[in-house]
């Protein structure tokens, strides 16, 4: 076992426009390891994540994944070494299928064999989402679709 974090943010400062809405944060998550960032409406909360998964520049300071400097890289790059950013809320292609929903989360997987599989874990922790697989995804409930 290594004693490196998987997620390090060191002295973040990032924003939108003019407007820096983080001030030198940072943030230290290791392997096994469960982190909340708590707070009000407009804390910045939103904002850290958007910026420790690329999809805002940090003006200052620097992120590490697994070791590795990531810090600016583009989602797309971060995708492929396994972080990405999971927005909140019921965000389905609702007139697809259940199935094809779940093939889009997998569509920088080629390997059909390794789709398959993480498909059958989804299943494992959702069985009712198998079930669904043919059902357009819109008619799920609020939850479901969650």
């Amino acid at each position: 076992m290594t004693d490196t974090p998987l997620l390090v943010a060191h002295g973040l400062t990032a924003g939108y426009g003019r407007l820096d809405i983080l001030h030198d944060v940072s943030l230290t998550v290791h392997v096994n390891e469960i982190v909340s960032i708590i707070g009000p409406n407009g804390a910045g909360k939103s904002t850290a994540f958007k910026t420790i998964v690329g999809f805002l520049r940090p003006r200052a300071g620097r992120v590490l994944f697994n070791g590795e400097e990531i810090t600016g890289l583009r989602p797309d790059r971060l995708l492929g070494r396994g972080l990405a950013y999971v927005p909140q809320g019921r965000i389905v292609f609702p007139q697809m299928t259940v199935l094809e929903n779940l093939e889009m989360g997998a569509y920088i997987e080629r390997a059909p064999a390794r789709i398959a599989a993480a498909l059958e874990q989804v299943y494992a922790l959702f069985p009712i989402l198998a079930e669904r697989r043919p059902q357009q995804a819109g008619t799920l409930s609020g939850g479901e679709q969650q």
